[in-house]
């Protein structure tokens, strides 16, 4: 008789519950061959767990809300804050541990030193499966205060939407003097997902409709005239570790040398067709030896875009190497076309 891993069918409820999936009866009965009504028994022994609950005639992952409110008045630290609200929810293995300490205390330094807020709200959700952090703040909003540093600094007017896409390669802060410019980098590389928002614009990695920016018990935290929201989410048994995502972008003998652009998410509409907006995207990688260009989602790119960037740039830049990846035919023709004319 075939000896069946309750731990590995329970895990696979869960996940088809937490996906929405309405079927995890008949699925987890395929994918296991087991009865009906030893799902029903995994199910009935979850709820008694309280990792799952019922709403209407379905299940949905039991979630623990914690709320807390700071005022920003000078005296808060960022470790002090984890320490003594947050590190109570993060009892997971110790890569998780040190992954949640590293993210979160970066974000907090955030809103702590650079929103100019006066309150900043954490909000913990988590289930069985992982926990979302959220911080919020009444500042100035992120996006907003890059595109006022733009103005003063250098006398460039930005879109926020602009703004946005100096975030992606690394590197870029307000405050050279305090700050790398690399916690937001990093932090989103190593969650499971990373959204920023604030003047209705977002910064993540992530798909932007699978992000579910509008989920229901998330939404009033969002509601917002200023400031900026942080949304975390990682795996509660992840497997990733913090030092191999420094790793791969900055080697310990040669610091943060390496960043990975997604271009769809980089330019609005997803499709870069100018030569301005590979100039911008030359801008943001200039402190960087090894750049490589994600074109996972972009259907074609503009001949503008392609001769100034892999054209023009590598003249301008020589040092720096481009290295694509996710190139569909049509993308990768335009590329091959404006490198082979130039060489004619």
């Amino acid at each position: 008789m075939k000896v069946v891993n309750q731990k590995k069918v329970k895990n696979y409820i869960l996940g088809l519950i937490k996906s929405g999936r309405k079927d995890y009866v008949n699925a987890a009965i395929e994918c296991f061959n087991i009865s009906k009504s030893s799902v029903y028994n995994y199910v009935k022994q979850m709820e008694n767990d309280g990792l799952i609950e019922k709403k209407g005639k379905t299940y949905i992952l039991r979630t623990n809300v914690y709320y807390y409110n700071l005022k920003n008045d000078g005296t808060l630290g960022e470790d002090r804050v984890y320490n003594e609200f947050i590190s109570q929810h993060i009892q997971f293995p110790k890569n998780v541990n040190s992954i949640w300490a590293y993210a979160f205390t970066e974000m907090m330094n955030n809103a702590i030193e650079h929103s100019e807020a006066k309150n900043i709200d954490i909000a913990v959700y988590q289930n069985c499966l992982d926990t979302q952090i959220l911080i919020k703040d009444d500042g100035v909003g992120i996006f907003k205060k890059i595109q006022d540093f733009m103005k003063e600094s250098r006398n460039e007017s930005i879109s926020l939407r602009e703004c946005v896409s100096l975030l992606f390669a690394g590197k870029f802060t307000t405050a050279h003097q305090y700050h790398t410019g690399e916690g937001i980098f990093f932090t989103s590389h190593i969650m499971d997902e990373f959204i920023i928002y604030s003047d209705d614009n977002f910064f993540t990695r992530n798909n932007f409709e699978s992000a579910q920016i509008e989920d229901s018990n998330l939404h009033d935290f969002l509601k917002m005239e200023n400031g900026t929201v942080v949304r975390m989410t990682l795996n509660n048994n992840s497997k990733k570790v913090l030092s191999e995502v420094f790793d791969t972008f900055a080697p310990v003998n040669e610091g943060f040398i390496k960043t990975t652009i997604p271009i769809a998410h980089m330019f609005s509409g997803g499709n870069p067709v100018s030569r301005s907006e590979a100039r911008r995207l030359l801008g943001s990688v200039t402190l960087f030896n090894d750049i490589v260009l994600d074109f996972s989602g972009v259907e074609e790119i503009g001949q503008g875009f392609a001769h100034e960037l892999f054209v023009l740039g590598k003249q301008k830049f020589p040092n720096i190497n481009l290295k694509t990846i996710n190139t569909c035919k049509m993308v990768e023709n335009m590329i091959t076309r404006v490198i082979s004319t130039s060489n004619l």
